[in-house]
Order: structure tokens, then C-alpha cells, then sequence
């Protein structure tokens, strides 16, 4: 599961799609035009920045871009190894009838890797949808042939950030907070400290409540994040909050460098009634349950559509679970099939209302 999440967390970010123009009567490919391509980001468009010049409307796609490609590019270890530094220098020709990309090159390259990671983002983005406003001539859009540098710099990064709240938090740990009394232990109390609101024990509610918890330096543990992945609702999540707040002082802090820091890590909660009435949907969530780690299991053995087809069996069960239709909508993405990712990442936002992937969400369906 948790390879899953960090796929899809390391994709790109907020833009939408390109306004499709006819296509020119040739096809020749132009070096120089009136007006250059430039990439179109939503938060760029003439309709959010009526006062804005053309030129402003280039630089804030162009500068955007350049993030984009910053945020998602992993600097190879063979390069890192070399202290290899530098700009790669990609070219490509912008299609006017649809905004996209064709004919992409590798013009310069530094090594170590550098050249082909780039020009696997800029595939990458292109095929999530990133589209770009055509050159002119005579104010026609043409082909154009443009020209990308993307820069390569070695930089040290913080084991930690700091938080709103102003907490020093470490994302790089020699040891991960640990349940002081051991895992087993752990799940013992979950299962048996966890309280069912009585309040709707008859209504047979099942789902899991995700919270990423805060562990102290000295032990005290504070819920930042809480996901309701079956929108059980609040007065789930606050029984949820309240077990997870109660465990001061029965965890080991993170350790960094020998020393205890702050650190975070996710804690899951079940939540089934043990009302007589409620026998069969807990037969079902369970089901659900087991079909959910075997199509993880499979995805983890590069499966992909047999894992679609469990998560699919499993959705069956529990069709409003949004964790499933996460997980589903996700690979679908990696398989580039957007329509069908659009339907699972749009069904969790009517469920919800709110995602907790709502940038990754905009990116593959728009609004």
C-alpha cells in the first residue's frame, strides 16, 4: 500500500488542459516565430489574470514549468556519486492542434544520468496532460521547435522541516518512533481500546480512519492529519483522535544522529460494530479487507491488472471506500488511463467532499 501512495505522491501538481485550435494546412517545423510556445497553467490563464500582458502570462507559465520540473526530478545516484552539476538543454516541437509535445531531444546531456531523467519528466508532465499555447506567425499557430534548459544542482538537504505549528519535525531518521511496549502490543490496544460510538453501534458502519501522529521528542504524541477513507464521520473520528491522544509517554521517540527529535508516523484504526444485526456487512468488510492486500501484493510484483481486478472485487463489497478507489484510480493512472482514474478520483471527492490528493486530482481531471 504504502508504494502505492508514494507513486503517486511524486507526480506533478496544478495545471489543466489546452483550448484545441485547427490544425495548419502544413506541417513545417519553425526555429524562429512571432511568438514563442509557452506552457498554460490555470493560475496563468487570461481569464484568472485579466490584467496581465501576454509577456506576464509567459513568465508565469515558464517560471511554473521550471518548478514543476525541480519538484518531481530525482537526481540520479550515478550523478550525485560524480558531483555531477549542470543544465541539460531539451528541444521539442509544440503541436498547435493540440498543445502537446512531439519530436522531444536530448540536445545536451552532463552525464550521470541527468539527461535521460529529464527528458522522463518532461515525458511525464506531457503525458499527465500539460499542454502549451502555440508559436505564430502572422498570427497563425505553426509548429515550433523550442528549446528547454533545466538545470541540475546539488544541494544539502534539511533531515527536517518545520511545521505551522513551529515543530521541528525530521523526515530523516536512523529510527522510526516505535510502540515502546512492542508491535504486537500495539495492535492489542488499538483492537481492544478503541471504542465504537454507541450512538450508531446499530448502523453497522464500518471503514478505517487513518491519523498521522505526531511523536514528541519527550514521548508526548499529538494527531496532526486524520483521513476518513469511508466517511464514517466526526463522531468516528473523534474516538479515532481521542485513543491515538492518550498514548503519551507509551512511545520511543525517533532517533537522529543518536539524539531523540520529533517525528511522525501513520496510525490506523478499525472501526466495526459488534451488534448481532451487523454480522454480515463485517463479513463483507473483512472480505474487502483481504482482496485490498492481495491486489498490493500484486501491484508490488508489477501486476498491475490482476491488482485492478481485486480492488475492483473489492469495491464490489465496499463500494464507497475511498482508500480502494484511491488505490484503484491511481494504478489506472500509471497505466495512462485517465478516464477511468477520473472516475475513482472523482467518485472519493462526491464521497468526501474534500481529497487529501485534491492537487494530483486536478492535474489527471480538471476541475
Amino acid at each position: 500500500m504504502k508504494t502505492l501512495l508514494s507513486l503517486i505522491f511524486a507526480t506533478v501538481i496544478a495545471f489543466n488542459g489546452f483550448a484545441q485550435s485547427e490544425p495548419p494546412a502544413d506541417t513545417t517545423v519553425h526555429s524562429i516565430a512571432e511568438t514563442l510556445p509557452y506552457p498554460l497553467f490555470r493560475s496563468c490563464m487570461p481569464a484568472n489574470r485579466a490584467d496581465w500582458s501576454a509577456d506576464s502570462m509567459r513568465r508565469c507559465g515558464e517560471i511554473q514549468l521550471l518548478n514543476l520540473l525541480a519538484s518531481n526530478i530525482r537526481y540520479p545516484q550515478a550523478a550525485r556519486d560524480s558531483n555531477i552539476q549542470g543544465t541539460v538543454v531539451l528541444n521539442f516541437v509544440v503541436e498547435p492542434s493540440t498543445g502537446s509535445i512531439t519530436n522531444i531531444n536530448l540536445l545536451r546531456n552532463i552525464g550521470g544520468g541527468c539527461g535521460e531523467e529529464a527528458l522522463r519528466v518532461l515525458k511525464a508532465l506531457d503525458e499527465a496532460g500539460l499542454r502549451w499555447v502555440p508559436g505564430t506567425i502572422a498570427g497563425k499557430p505553426v509548429r515550433v521547435r523550442h528549446t528547454l534548459p533545466v538545470k541540475f544542482k546539488l544541494t544539502e538537504s534539511l533531515p527536517y522541516f518545520v511545521s505551522e505549528e513551529g515543530d521541528t519535525i525530521y523526515t530523516v531518521l536512523d529510527t522510526e518512533p516505535s510502540y515502546t511496549a512492542g508491535y504486537d502490543s500495539l495492535l492489542n490496544h488499538l483492537l481492544n481500546k478503541l471504542r465504537y460510538p454507541a450512538a450508531w453501534r446499530d448502523s453497522c458502519k464500518t471503514g478505517i480512519i487513518e491519523m498521522e501522529l505526531l511523536v514528541r521528542k519527550n514521548a508526548d504524541v499529538n494527531v496532526e492529519n486524520v483521513l476518513d477513507f469511508s466517511n464514517l464521520g466526526l463522531d468516528f473520528q473523534w474516538e479515532a483522535m481521542r485513543l491515538a491522544n492518550r498514548m503519551d509517554g507509551q512511545w520511543t521517540p525517533a532517533l537522529f544522529e543518536g539524539k531523540s527529535v520529533t517525528a511522525t508516523i501513520p496510525l490506523r484504526v478499525m472501526f466495526k460494530s459488534d451488534a448481532r444485526v451487523c454480522a454480515s456487512v463485517n463479513e463483507r468488510f473483512d472480505q474487502a479487507m483481504l482482496l485490498a492486500d492481495e491486489g498490493a501484493n500484486l501491484l508490488a510484483q508489477e501486476k498491475t491488472d490482476e491488482a485492478i481486478a481485486k480492488w475492483t472485487e473489492a469495491l464490489r463489497l465496499q463500494p464507497d471506500n475511498c482508500e480502494l478507489l484511491y488505490y484503484r484510480g491511481t494504478a489506472y493512472v500509471n497505466q495512462n488511463k485517465r478516464n477511468e482514474a477520473c472516475a475513482d478520483y472523482n467518485r472519493i471527492k462526491s464521497i468526501l467532499g474534500v481529497t487529501w490528493f485534491e492537487g494530483i486530482r486536478r492535474v489527471v481531471c480538471g476541475l
